[in-house]
């Protein structure tokens, strides 16, 4: 929450005027400005440390001896002390990060030399143990698993067939296979026996066609790859509107 700058409470048993703006203030205060409607404007929420030390540093010598503000509120001393434990604090904030962004670059760099080394370790002992398990545990490192060999694909899952509002456009969705390349979807004409017919074969998990009005149709997907192709999924059933 941004400070509320508030009028100093009239003094005691001193006379005091209404003017436009609502406030009531001492006769035996300066005279009161014209009100034009102005607003105080701070911002401190979006300026960055750096630019807030600075704008307190401008507003503290702009108010010492300003006739405008003979009695402020917080008082003088009060303010500046406050100002001057949050700069330091402030300030000691700011080395500390800066310490930090110089020891992060550091490390990255200490990181990508020892990674260059390794690389040339994992190559050395690669070439020594001449691919003998044992022997390359034995140097700490670890041992890639033999690539797996996919013989078959899952059928898609979760086939679904959703309107957009446009008449006849449907967005046809469902969940990605492994190892799939691609996924050929077919539809019909919800009749027995199906007349299945190819709508669309894609890389993506998702088709958006636009269909007949009034119809209903089914959908079914697979998915292709190097192994073939996998089942058919669930049948969708939706109708065009």
């Amino acid at each position: 929450m941004q400070p509320t700058f508030r009028a100093p409470a009239p003094v005691e048993g001193a006379q005091s005027d209404v003017h436009a703006t609502g406030r009531r203030h001492a006769l035996a205060d300066p005279a009161v400005p014209v009100s034009d409607g102005a607003k105080v404007k701070m911002g401190l929420f979006d300026k960055k440390i750096r630019e807030l030390i600075p704008y307190l540093q401008n507003h503290i010598e702009m108010m010492t001896d300003n006739p405008n503000f003979l009695t402020p509120q917080p008082p003088a001393e009060d303010f500046l002390a406050q100002f001057e434990a949050f700069q330091d604090d402030a300030l000691a904030v700011l080395h500390a990060e800066t310490v930090l962004r110089d020891a992060v670059a550091r490390r990255d760099q200490r990181r990508a030399a020892m990674t260059a080394m390794m690389n040339v370790r994992a190559a050395y002992v690669q070439e020594a143990s001449n691919g003998n398990r044992q022997v390359i545990l034995s140097s700490g490192l670890d041992v890639k698993n033999p690539a797996t060999r996919v013989t078959t694909l899952a059928a898609p899952t979760n086939l679904r067939a959703e309107l957009n509002g446009e008449a006849g456009v449907m967005k046809l969705r469902w969940e990605a296979v492994d190892h799939a390349r691609t996924y050929p979807l077919q539809y019909s004409p919800d009749v027995q026996p199906r007349q299945w017919v190819q709508l669309e074969n894609t890389t993506k998990t998702q088709v958006t066609k636009k269909l007949e009005v009034g119809m209903t149709y089914v959908f079914r997907v697979a998915a292709a790859g190097t192994p073939g192709q996998s089942n058919w999924s669930a049948e969708c059933i939706r109708g065009a509107a």
